[in-house]
């Protein structure tokens, strides 16, 4: 059977089939839903709320119970990412509001952006400074942890040479009647 679906807020409506989850019914359809996490369900951005037809979907997964309060379960929020159509009939839904999820990264980088140019001039220059200063500090962190860690892998090389070097010279410090009957017993295992 097919499900006719409809995301109110977005003019979109559509026919899906049965067993489609609601993040591919919404591309299906055209409707972009945010997805920190890209629809792995490991966060919350993709949230809808089912507005009818909630008897049709999946029950509630691990991610949803993690990532939802029961308040936003209460309303009828569900991860599009994790929610499966399992049965036919009328569908309608529409993105949960962002105030009640977390923001992606994209909209916080606008929030950001928005509220730098509206800061006054010395803020914005204080601003810049701070910014300027952690990465500094972060860039002379990781350039001196860079020879501790090239002598890290030198140290583990020589080391390995080292016992390449030392059984070598076991090796040929054996008796003669020994070195044979090792030499023996790898051939024989070789041949098997």
């Amino acid at each position: 059977m097919s499900v006719n679906i409809r995301f109110s807020d977005r003019e979109a409506e559509g026919i899906i089939a049965e067993g489609t989850y609601l993040w591919d019914a919404a591309k299906r359809l055209g409707v972009r839903l945010p997805a920190e996490c890209e629809g792995r369900g490991q966060c919350d951005t993709c949230a809808v709320v089912i507005g009818e037809g909630m008897s049709l979907l999946s029950s509630l997964t691990d991610a949803e119970r993690e990532h939802l309060s029961p308040e936003r379960l209460a309303v009828g929020e569900r991860l599009a990412c994790q929610t499966q159509i399992e049965r036919g009939g009328d569908l309608i839904l529409r993105l949960a509001p962002t105030t009640e999820r977390q923001p992606t990264t994209e909209e916080t980088a606008r929030d950001i952006g928005r509220e730098f140019r509206e800061m006054p001039l010395d803020r914005k220059l204080r601003t810049l400074v701070e910014f300027e200063a952690v990465t500094a500090y972060q860039t002379i962190k990781t350039i001196s942890e860079v020879p501790s860690r090239i002598g890290g892998v030198l140290l583990n090389l020589m080391a390995g040479r080292g016992r390449t070097l030392d059984e070598r010279s076991r090796a040929a410090r054996r008796p003669a009647g020994h070195r044979a009957a090792e030499n023996k017993t790898s051939s024989d295992r070789t041949s098997e």
